[in-house]
């Protein structure tokens, strides 16, 4: 059973928070007004929800350099100014990592093979993407393709610095939240060893109230604010086990289950890990299912719950 916060605020991520497709952001780069409510209109019909438009090929590359981070572009060939082929080349500069389709009109298959040796994944015409669901399966394809792609490159960043990964675990104490395990945090340097020791009791306290209220306390993976670092994220991790060694008399030796906060912390440049919530989700359920009694959690466990995150891929 799931136990909410009394106020009934739900904090686990919603499946529009977590879906590859509806969650995608996408660049559309096309002139015609016609054309681009045309096409938002198909693209909504697939579930995505977060289109930006560009009218030009010179406003479409500036969107990418100030934001590099778009899981798709749709670029349409004939543009004013910068053709379609064009905007393909310097984009392939700024990211080669940002998957395109273009979009072409009747009889331009010659124009598609060059752009498809420039590294687009694929390309529709006008008449298929607005008359026909054509284009259905190829962008779900490469949104999906994308986002494999992206989630081991994060793998491999975490696995080559693995201390951008802080993991610390708490249990309900007699006094309230207490830190028994904790590694080093990534903003570690900027702080004091007495800062830090605040901070872990702050943070403990601050995410145990969120997660419950009184004895009914969640369980489950939650996404929650980083308290004063705007830059950092985190993962809350609620679980209930055995105590037996615990002091507090409210609990009845050999019997009480207390509860207990995994609480990881990264830089929030990180957040695509959300995506792929329900794998991390399984893998600390099942790892603490090999684990009866907290006393049993030492530092090894620390190194267990961070291979979670660098065995994605």
């Amino acid at each position: 059973m799931l136990f909410l916060p009394k106020n009934g605020f739900d904090l686990r991520l919603s499946s529009e928070e977590v879906d590859p497709i509806g969650n995608a952001k996408v660049l559309l780069i096309e002139d015609s007004r016609d054309h681009q409510f045309l096409f938002i209109k198909r693209l909504s019909k697939i579930g995505l929800k977060n289109i930006i438009i560009c009218e030009t090929g010179e406003l479409g590359i500036s969107k990418i350099k100030s934001d590099p981070s778009y899981d798709l572009v749709l670029v349409d060939y004939s543009l004013p100014g910068k053709s379609g082929i064009d905007v393909i080349k310097e984009i392939r500069i700024l990211n080669p990592e940002i998957p395109i389709i273009m979009i072409t009109g009747l009889g331009s298959e010659k124009i598609a093979v060059q752009a498809m040796k420039l590294g687009i994944k694929d390309y529709l015409t006008k008449d298929d993407f607005l008359t026909t669901d054509n284009q259905r399966p190829i962008i779900t394809k490469v949104l999906l393709e994308h986002r494999i792609q992206q989630d081991m490159i994060l793998s491999r960043r975490l696995q080559a610095d693995p201390e951008q990964i802080s993991v610390s675990v708490y249990k309900f104490g007699r006094l309230g939240p207490e830190p028994f395990l904790t590694s080093p945090l990534p903003f570690e340097k900027s702080i004091s060893p007495q800062e830090k020791d605040n901070f872990l009791i702050k943070l403990g306290a601050h995410y145990m109230t969120a997660t419950g209220a009184g004895h009914e306390y969640s369980r489950g993976l939650f996404e929650l604010p980083v308290p004063n670092y705007e830059k950092y994220h985190g993962l809350v991790f609620g679980f209930q086990m055995m105590e037996s060694s615990h002091n507090d008399p409210r609990l009845k030796r050999n019997q009480a289950k207390n509860y207990g906060l995994i609480v990881i912390i990264y830089p929030i440049l990180y957040r695509s890990i959300l995506p792929i919530r329900s794998t991390i989700e399984k893998r600390l359920s099942e790892l603490l299912s090999t684990y009866s009694d907290m006393g049993e959690l030492d530092n090894q466990f620390i190194t267990r719950v961070k291979n979670v995150f660098f065995e994605l891929e």
